[in-house]
């Protein structure tokens, strides 16, 4: 019985360091990521020339979030519509000059692709 008690401490303890090493590695990863001047990079800038507030013929503009960064080379884009989920869109990490998981963007979208885009430093309302 006493064994039983064991592994099960053991289990716990094993768990709760997993995860105050994964929260510790998270919190240096957004420590190190670059910044433009004093201001923070997911700070509401525009980075491409058409800003995504005007929307041509044919695309949509959407809330879009940085699900993933696949092998450094592509980023996968969760794409929102009225705070539903709608599509999910691949692009290159060429396309963005900095980008990490979790980053929230205004993105306009026409064919699959992604024609313009700006950071935004929370997800705007419902």
């Amino acid at each position: 019985m006493s064994n039983r008690t064991r592994l099960r401490r053991r289990t716990v303890l094993w768990t709760l360091g997993s995860v105050g090493v994964t929260a510790l590695s998270t919190a240096a990863a957004a420590e190190e990521r670059p910044t433009d001047g004093p201001e923070s990079a997911n700070d509401d800038r525009c980075v491409e020339s058409d800003p995504p507030d005007t929307v041509a013929e044919g695309a949509t503009r959407y809330v879009a979030v940085v699900d993933r960064i696949v092998d450094g080379e592509h980023v996968v884009l969760l794409l929102e519509e009225e705070c539903t989920l709608v599509d999910q869109l691949v692009v290159s990490v060429d396309e963005f000059e900095t980008v990490g998981e979790g980053d929230i963007l205004m993105a306009v979208i026409r064919d699959d692709r992604l024609l313009s885009y700006r950071f935004v430093s929370e997800r705007p309302p419902c």
